[in-house]
């Protein structure tokens, strides 16, 4: 039986304000644009510049509602933010009884 995919933590929460920025710069520009999709260059600017730039927030958000990273096996998963930054498998639901993601 094939093991399905679990959520994956990406980067912690001591990072702070900084978690978009870390999230940006996590890979090279080769490597984001064939892992990372729906993301426009503007947000991806906004981010790279950090916290003080004005659209900074409303980029992370916008990853945050439309990014989707392929990992290397070809999972992909939608980026959930909650203190730390998590890769959640597509097709994961949250349960509001578990508190914790899971497969339907």
């Amino acid at each position: 039986m094939t093991e399905r995919p679990v959520p994956i933590l990406l980067i912690g929460d001591e990072r702070g304000r900084y978690i978009p920025h870390s999230f940006a710069t996590l890979w090279d520009k080769e490597e984001r644009a064939k892992r990372v999709a729906e993301v426009s260059d503007d947000d991806w600017a906004a981010l790279e510049a950090g916290p003080d730039h004005p659209e900074y927030w409303d980029a992370w958000q916008d990853v945050c509602d439309n990014a989707i990273v392929t990992n290397a096996l070809g999972v992909q998963h939608h980026v959930y933010q909650d203190g730390d930054c998590w890769l959640i498998p597509q097709g994961m639901t949250w349960d509001d009884e578990a508190e914790g993601w899971r497969w339907p």
